[in-house]
């Protein structure tokens, strides 16, 4: 059986304190790879700390959908992207 890293997606909607732990234990332990940053808030700051750090980037505004199972659904899809 072949042994492969976790690619994990990361959604964030603020100044991404978490991500950067998450960012940082990523270097440390190579127990998974990031592949990509998605918010909800156009403005959220973590936004550039991902973006500094190399991490392809996404927003997805929550304002934009009617209903949650919609922004859910296109969420979904952003991820399989």
């Amino acid at each position: 059986m072949q042994n492969s890293t976790p690619s994990v997606v990361i959604l964030i909607s603020g100044r991404g304190s978490n991500l950067n732990a998450l960012i940082d234990h990523a270097k440390q332990t190579g127990a998974y790879q990031i592949s990509a940053v998605i918010s909800n808030r156009p403005a959220a700051a973590g936004l550039a700390l991902a973006q500094s750090a190399g991490l392809d980037t996404a927003i997805l505004d929550h304002t934009e959908y009617e209903s949650r199972e919609a922004f859910d659904e296109a969420l979904a899809s952003l991820i399989d992207q």
